[in-house]
């Protein structure tokens, strides 16, 4: 019963954490993947204009987007995705910025 409460109070401050996550566009060029152990979504978006984030420059950020026929159009392609950035942490790859995306079009030149 204790480890039942335990889990619901963790959950719980675990969502309230997630409330008040922004949503971010970022644009670039749509490519393809590979990583150690498969490790990854297999995607990722090349960043025109690299941001410092967390004291790097993040010239690619891997991107999760559920509707993979849409971005097998997309592939090698400017693109802009809209969503919210996660951390997500492998066994192989260690921690890495994930851009979990809602939506994503082609960005015109």
């Amino acid at each position: 019963m204790i480890r039942v409460a335990v889990a619901l109070l963790l959950v719980g401050v675990g969502l309230e954490a997630q409330t008040d996550v922004q949503k971010v566009t970022v644009m670039g060029k749509l490519t393809r993947v590979m990583t150690i152990g498969g490790e990854s979504t297999g995607w990722a978006i090349e960043i025109e204009s690299p941001p410092n984030m967390e004291g790097k420059d993040l010239h690619s950020i891997e991107l999760a987007y559920k509707k993979t026929a849409k971005l097998e159009k997309l592939v090698n392609q400017r693109v802009a995705a809209t969503g919210k950035i996660v951390h997500h942490q492998g066994v192989e790859t260690g921690g890495r910025v994930v851009l979990e995306a809602t939506s994503i079009r082609e960005a015109k030149q």
